[in-house]
This record gives C-alpha cells, structure tokens and sequence, in this order.
C-alpha cells in the first residue's frame, strides 16, 4: 500500500484548558495518516462541545516522518508549545 486514503486517519482531542465565549473548550486535534509506508502529522486548531472536537481555522498542512514514533513525538510536542502561548 502506497496509497493516501483517509481510512488510516486517527485524530485525538489536547485540550488547553481554557474556553471560549461560548464555553467550547479550546485545544489541539493531532492527527495521523499513514500510507504504509511513511506517516503525516497535523496540529489542527480545534474546538471541543457537547458533539465532540471540531478544527477550525486555516487548514494545518501535515508534516512527513518515516515512523510513527517520530511522527507522535513532533505532533504532541507541537501542540505542548502551541498551548504554552494561549
């Protein structure tokens, strides 16, 4: 499989801790795509309600790494230092 599809998507909710004005929680969606052979990672602004996460924003571009575990390690580090400057 060498193939981008949108079957291989997995997205996870980083909260920072923090609401809007209408009292969606604030945060991070990471994301992860994977053609079987290299993996993308996304940071994507994102807003948190009684539905679920939603992006919202300029569509974050994704970044390529050769495992998942550097993809992880970049993804989660990136939204730790977006947070840290709400």
């Amino acid at each position: 499989m060498n193939e981008w599809t949108t079957d291989n998507i997995v997205e996870s909710w980083v909260s920072a801790n923090k609401f809007d004005a209408k009292g969606r929680e604030i945060g991070y969606i990471v994301g992860f795509n994977t053609n079987g052979v290299e993996w993308a990672a996304w940071v994507q602004n994102g807003r948190k309600d009684k539905t679920g996460f939603k992006d919202f924003g300029a569509a974050q571009r994704s970044k390529m790494f050769p495992t998942i575990e550097q993809a992880n390690r970049w993804a989660y580090a990136t939204a730790k230092e977006r947070i840290a400057k709400l």
